[in-house]
């Protein structure tokens, strides 16, 4: 769930906030030393969080309180991998998916499992191709799989925004092959969990008439858990070759996390757009990689992310116009009744 492109344009603030905060910073220990290398670990951890995370409040976490519980047990873990875990479980109390601590040389990733990773879904894209767009192809870079769903009605298959520079020559290339699919066109980005918010954005570009606000994002600037910039625009803006004739529908569920997100706000301000399917994860934190004294690494998101009219959706998700949850008796029979009432609906587009 790489977000990194997004800070391009804020990292001359970022980087101001960074400074100052470092200017006024002291060594905020949460108790005596006992084992230097672990105890110097840990306290950069959870001094990092306390001065940057931006969602404390939000999530209602007494940060102090969480140190003061799992300093001791990590100082007095007897092994790299214990220690490790007992810094994750501290970690997971955040509830945030893009909080992710990678313990070099000891194990993977760590990151908490929200009930969005685990909840049935009753989706398997194997139905799509089997039922409803038999014949697909992928655009030169592999990154969508388009075809005709029903006469006049183009599918794009969207999994991911991972990577660089790819998102507006894909979705040409999509739709240049897609020319008959002039009355309505089908966007899937369930299971996405993200990547690049500029993909996300140049894609959506794509179907844009105009620049609209698509969202907001306040950032944390101060060592107050509720220090926060004011508001700042998400805009989605018209690529190259913007526009589109028909009506679009896009598709989502319980699995889009991250950049899918904002793919999904950024369309939905967009006219003859409908979301169709489930509320998406609520997930949209935007972290930023560090390193730890040991050489470990870590993700610490360091803003809010908000709808266009300012509500937060963390935790929450963002709800579908037209809703359609899948049921164990759709994948016993091979069906896909989210792409099945899109394409109803599509057939009925002007």
């Amino acid at each position: 769930m790489n977000r990194g492109s997004r800070l391009r344009p804020l990292r001359p603030l970022l980087a101001g906030l960074l400074c100052a905060l470092a200017a006024g910073c002291t060594d905020r220990m949460l108790g005596p030393h006992a084992a230097p290398d672990h105890a110097a670990v840990f306290d950069e951890l959870w001094r990092e969080f306390d001065l940057h995370y931006a969602l404390f409040q939000m999530k209602g976490v007494d940060w102090a309180a969480v140190g003061a519980v799992y300093r001791p047990r990590a100082l007095a873990a007897t092994s790299e991998q214990a220690f490790a875990s007992i810094l994750g479980e501290m970690l997971n109390e955040l509830r945030d998916p893009h909080v992710v601590l990678t313990p070099t040389g000891v194990g993977g990733s760590l990151r908490y499992l929200t009930h969005c990773d685990t909840v049935a879904l009753y989706f398997d894209e194997r139905f799509i191709f089997d039922r409803y767009v038999p014949v697909t192809v992928l655009t030169p870079g592999g990154h969508m799989r388009y075809g005709m769903a029903a006469p006049a009605v183009g599918y794009i298959q969207l999994s991911s925004f991972v990577g660089e520079e790819w998102g507006r020559s894909e979705i040409d290339a999509a739709l240049a092959g897609l020319p008959g699919a002039r009355t309505a066109l089908i966007i899937d980005v369930r299971n996405n969990r993200g990547g690049s918010v500029e993909i996300a954005t140049q894609i959506a570009g794509r179907f844009a008439d105009r620049s609209r606000v698509y969202g907001y994002l306040r950032l944390r600037d101060g060592p107050g858990h509720d220090d926060l910039t004011d508001f700042i625009e998400e805009r989605v803006d018209p690529g190259p070759n913007a526009g589109y004739p028909g009506a679009v529908f896009v598709l989502t569920n319980r699995r889009d996390f991250s950049s899918a997100e904002d793919f999904v706000l950024a369309m939905r301000v967009l006219p003859g757009v409908t979301v169709v399917g489930d509320t998406t994860a609520g997930a949209s934190g935007g972290p930023l990689l560090h390193e730890l004294p040991n050489g470990w690494t870590y993700e610490l998101p360091e803003w809010i992310e908000y709808t266009p009219d300012r509500r937060i959706f963390e935790e929450i998700g963002l709800a579908p116009q037209v809703v359609v949850k899948p049921t164990a008796l759709d994948m016993a029979a091979g069906l896909d009744p989210v792409l099945a009432r899109a394409l109803q609906l599509a057939r009925q587009a002007p």
